[in-house]
């Protein structure tokens, strides 16, 4: 019967703990939402993630919530924590990849002396940071810690360190960024 109730009526229901009510809204949306993040990530494990923490966290605040169109708010959710996903986590991994390039790349003595300088750019910018964020990144990029157990070490929030991180890789980014573009434009054109 709840099946045909509207999506504000469940809302009601689910706000008096009504669980059935809860499982009428997950049957109702989960496909399109997983859709909607699968459409973004091409990741199957991920999409289906992020679509239960969204229902997680509807379930969590149902006794807050105010919401008017259920759909446009879950499908808002998700797009926001796909961008929040992309940025933290994919954006990290695709940043890396072209150090590795230049890494693993046979370069000549022009290129070698690039290396180097981009190196020593990195060094620099690093000894730039605030201590705290400097702490935080080398911690991920020396010592291969997530950003959880970086978190329970230093005994701050998660958020706290993936803010930290994406400050200090976004900084880095932009102070690197010329230099692997002279990197790869003389080991393409030379």
């Amino acid at each position: 019967m709840k099946a045909s109730f509207t999506d504000q009526q469940l809302l009601s229901l689910i706000a008096e703990d009504d669980e059935h009510a809860f499982k009428y809204i997950y049957t109702r949306y989960w496909k399109s939402l997983y859709d909607t993040a699968f459409k973004r990530l091409k990741n199957s494990k991920q999409s289906q993630d992020i679509v239960q923490d969204v229902f997680i966290g509807l379930w969590e605040r149902r006794l807050d919530l105010h919401i008017r169109e259920l759909a446009a708010y879950l499908h808002t959710a998700v797009r926001y924590r796909v961008y929040n996903y992309v940025s933290r986590n994919l954006a990290t991994e695709a940043f890396f990849q072209p150090f590795e390039a230049v890494v693993t790349y046979s370069a000549g003595a022009d290129e070698m002396l690039i290396e180097k300088e981009l190196f020593q750019l990195a060094t620099a910018y690093i000894a730039t940071l605030p201590e705290k964020r400097k702490q935080i990144f080398m911690l991920y990029t020396q010592e291969n810690l997530s950003t959880t157990e970086i978190s329970r070490k230093l005994h701050i929030s998660r958020k706290t360190v993936q803010n930290q991180l994406s400050n200090a890789i976004g900084g880095l980014k932009a102070h690197l960024l010329p230099a692997l573009l002279l990197l790869f434009y003389l080991s393409t054109f030379h």
